[in-house]
């Protein structure tokens, strides 16, 4: 195939040079088109990369597929172009693809059997196999011998397999691609689908008929029919990352229900707030494949959780108990506040300080397994006499207090455990899992965090009190209350102080709006309470006194370590995102995601191929797509614009221009652009030029007071590569040239200065309705900042002229439509003033609050920023 394309070209090139430049014209624009394409592409994997956008990483993916197809147009484009000067780039385009898609590959699954496991062998598997949440539980049940329902866990690999079959993973990923985590919609609109999916799906025989033989077994050890308790045992879950509450439990399945039930789990995956929980941790869906933990449902009189240190203050050597009347699901989602019992870890036989709440409701079994009848649980009001009785006894909290210690010493890590009581006084672990505990308690920081607000009960007005600290710190805000009319948790704004009666696990999804989370019962052992103190927001439960003073937009200071709400917000306590709160930052850069990316990155945006000029300018000196990218358009540009000139004759078809300017210019003539008489010369002059487009550019560049000629002094070695001319390309190296397609009313430039790069695309008639303009504006020599800034003053120049503009990191598109041709003629002897003023800008400006000020200024007539501080 090569050598009939060389043929090809060479036989048209003797014979019939006017048809090679026709397809070498329409080549590249082709490319042209291209690489616009790949630059775009690649700046939405720098803006998923260096702007700490939280995406399922199938939108890495889809970006990838993208760039990837756009840089393979280039190099088919410039082998088009120059078959014999471009064949080895396609072997290095091929090399460096593989390299990234071998990354991005998903993992092998499993789908084989066992899809069952009895719960009691559980142990003998690992954690991809089982899941975190049954392989924790199985080893304290087989090793430490203490007391678990029994059941069996339907594996992973009945899940890659129910998957498979059902060819769930394209259209999964499909729209995990597209799904925008900060978008509430978008959020519940996927998991909507997905669910769909999943529910819509059949179950594989091979795995209903499984599920079926496990049920029996498993009822054959037990004396009469029993119900089920389904429970999510997703990989990855209850490890460095909770997942607390953000999956769905099912409690008292009746067993021909199992089936249904256990697609419903598997739809929970992708439950709205399960996929913003992982998203924001940067763990890829495919590291979460769900196993489901099918327990026998104990009845329970007395539920709770455990946990091992006491998060009010690590500095006491406590455990903390939190118990309940019934099953502990109310207790778990916030909606009731539970005993609270503080135990010595020093000396747990007996403990030290009960505080018993009064009881109004428990969650009860439908109507109750203990007459086997209904499923399902309800809410039962707790009788009179219970109401105010401590709902665990001492010997129970002694037996937990023991076996606390066990566990923690067993994982070498505190533990978050749940635990039941069931009718007949026997006491279950349900779960144990690492307690994860805020930073800022972790490091003692209570003392800090008061002094942060000085002089509290002198100089505010305190609004509540007597609140328990779910999670450290202070915050202000403005007061969003979820009972109020028309107040929906996706409208809540940001920075805003969260109060709720209880505090649902769904409320996570909007998590990072938060600045403060104030809660009127509930305890600090509800799912929720476990989110907060993952993401670092202070938090407080219990707020029962002054509750409903707290108005709806109304301005308040949150101290979580106090218990108080304080009037007014302190100018002092500047809203912080809960990445920065948590520390989830620097997780997050550590995270599968980002390292994934980090590996993508290396060979698709590094670029190594600074210097046309280098004898490393080759393909065999590329290292990533981006070198790649780079050398197709020079390699493009050199072959459209000077090729007639490799023995000395005059460049067919492209002019330099001559100017005052110090910049090597370009222009290939394609319909009435230049005057008749400098047809046959190899330079032109701005007055020879008839292009409307065209002379209205130049005449903005040529404005008097834009500085052209002499170099501001920066930090040279820093920016070794711009030099001459105010960093402009040097005048005597050809193949640094910008260059342009025009045309009578037609104008194609691709302008360089320095490192960053300029696209113009315009037409220019009287007919209003077919103009436009395209502008595009990349890179540049400075820091990441510097660029950045000058994208904000060029995006908002190109606003004020009436352009639609998208900035991705330092990219810059503007369009400008319809606009009369006296309208065009202003706008683009504008745009041409710009690009002189703003070329070094990235290096000079240096703080976002000159914006207004420089954009004020160059619309005034300045065009020298050299100045600027």
């Amino acid at each position: 195939m090569l050598i009939k394309n060389l043929f090809r070209y060479w036989t048209y090139q003797l014979f019939s040079p006017e048809t090679v430049l026709k397809e070498k014209y329409d080549a590249f624009k082709s490319l042209l088109a291209h690489d616009k394409a790949a630059h775009e592409h690649l700046a939405a994997l720098e803006e998923l990369y260096y702007h700490d956008k939280r995406h399922d990483f199938q939108a890495v993916i889809k970006v990838y597929e993208q760039f990837s197809r756009a840089v393979s147009g280039m190099v088919q484009s410039l082998f088009t172009m120059c078959p014999s000067g471009s064949r080895e780039l396609g072997a290095y385009f091929k090399k460096f693809d593989f390299y990234i898609r071998f990354m991005l590959a998903p993992p092998a699954v499993d789908c084989s059997p066992p899809f069952t496991i009895p719960f009691n062998r559980a142990a003998s598997f690992d954690e991809a196999t089982v899941g975190k949440k049954t392989f924790n539980l199985s080893c304290l049940a087989a090793e430490l011998h203490l007391p678990t329902p029994n059941g069996f866990v339907v594996t992973t690999h009945a899940f890659h397999y129910f998957m498979a079959c059902n060819h769930l993973e394209k259209p999964i990923n499909e729209k995990l691609a597209a799904l925008d985590i900060n978008d509430a919609q978008s959020l519940e609109r996927t998991a909507a689908d997905i669910k769909a999916l999943i529910l819509n799906a059949h179950l594989p025989c091979e795995i209903s008929t499984a599920m079926n033989t496990a049920v029996e077994e498993l009822q054959k050890q037990l004396p009469t029919d029993i119900c089920m308790a389904l429970r999510s045992s997703a990989v990855k879950e209850d490890g460095q990352a909770s997942f607390a509450g953000q999956y769905l439990t099912l409690l008292n399945v009746n067993a021909m229900d199992i089936q249904e039930s256990y697609k419903k789990i598997i739809a929970g995956k992708y439950a709205s707030q399960a996929l913003f929980y992982r998203i924001n941790h940067g763990i890829l869906d495919s590291e979460t494949p769900m196993a489901v933990l099918i327990l026998e449902m104990k009845d329970a009189v007395a539920s709770g959780v455990m946990y091992t240190r006491d998060i009010a203050d690590l500095t006491l050597d406590h455990m903390v108990i939190h118990s309940v009347w019934g099953q502990g699901e109310l207790l778990v989602n916030g909606k009731i506040s539970p005993d609270i019992i503080r135990i010595s870890r020093k000396n747990p036989n007996s403990p030290f300080h009960t505080f018993c709440q009064e009881k109004q409701n428990q969650m009860g079994l439908v109507p109750n397994t203990r007459h086997n009848t209904g499923y399902g649980t309800c809410t039962i009001k707790i009788p009179p006499h219970k109401k105010n009785l401590l709902s665990l006894e001492e010997p129970d909290i002694l037996t937990l207090a023991r076996w606390g210690i066990s566990l923690e010493k067993h994982f070498n890590h505190p533990q978050d455990i749940e635990w039941c009581k069931d009718i007949s006084g026997v006491l279950f672990i349900l779960q144990s899992r690492p307690l994860h505990v805020n930073k800022k308690i972790k490091d003692n920081t209570r003392k800090e965090q008061k002094t942060s607000l000085p002089h509290p009960k002198k100089s505010y007005t305190i609004l509540c009190s007597g609140g328990q600290r779910v999670c450290s710190g202070i915050a202000s805000g403005v007061v969003y209350k979820l009972d109020e009319k028309d107040a929906r948790l996706e409208k809540m704004p940001w920075g805003s102080v969260l109060v709720v009666r209880h505090a649902s696990p769904r409320l996570v999804t909007a998590i990072d709006k938060m600045a403060a989370v104030i809660m009127a019962s509930g305890s600090s052992a509800s799912h929720f309470s476990s989110i907060a103190r993952e993401f670092g927001v202070p938090a407080m439960v219990n707020v029962r006194h002054g509750f409903d003073k707290l108005i709806h937009g109304h301005g308040v200071t949150v101290d979580a370590d106090t218990g108080m709400v304080y009037d007014g917000i302190l100018p002092s306590l500047p809203f912080k995102s809960s990445q920065s709160r948590s520390g989830n930052g620097i997780a997050f850069k550590n995270s599968s995601f980002m390292l994934k990316l980090r590996y993508v990155m290396d060979f698709a945006a590094k670029l190594k191929l600074i210097d046309p000029g280098s004898p490393h300018f080759t393909p065999g000196g590329c290292r990533s797509l981006h070198d790649i990218v780079r050398f197709a358009h020079e390699t493009a540009v050199k072959e459209m614009f000077f090729s007639g000139s490799r023995k000395g004759r005059p460049t067919r078809g492209a002019k330099k221009l001559i100017w005052s300017i110090p910049m090597l210019f370009y222009l290939m003539d394609v319909g009435n652009a230049f005057k008749t008489e400098v047809m046959d010369r190899a330079t032109l002059t701005p007055d020879d030029i008839e292009s409307l487009p065209m002379k209205w550019i130049l005449k903005g560049l040529l404005t008097p007071g834009i500085h052209w000629s002499e170099a501001t002094h920066f930090d040279w070695e820093t920016h070794d590569k711009i030099v001459m001319s105010g960093g402009i390309i040097p005048a005597d190296s050809p193949r640094f040239g910008s260059y342009a397609v025009v045309s009578k009313e037609y104008v194609n430039i691709n302008f360089r200065f320095g490192y960053h790069f300029v696209i113009l695309d315009t037409i220019c008639t009287t007919r209003a309705g077919d103009n436009y303009i395209l502008f595009r504006f990349s890179g540049g020599g400075g820091e990441p900042k510097g660029r950045q800034l000058r994208a904000a003053f060029i995006e908002g120049i190109l606003t004020r002229l009436g352009f639609e503009v998208t900035v991705q990191s330092d990219l810059v598109d503007g369009e400008f439509k319809h606009g009369t041709l006296s309208e065009m003629k202003t706008i683009l002897e504008i745009i041409g003033k710009l690009l002189g003023a703003s070329k070094l800008m990235d290096m000079y400006i240096k703080k976002e609050q000159d914006m207004d000020f420089l954009i004020d200024g160059f619309m005034a007539g300045r065009y020298d920023f050299r100045q600027v501080q």
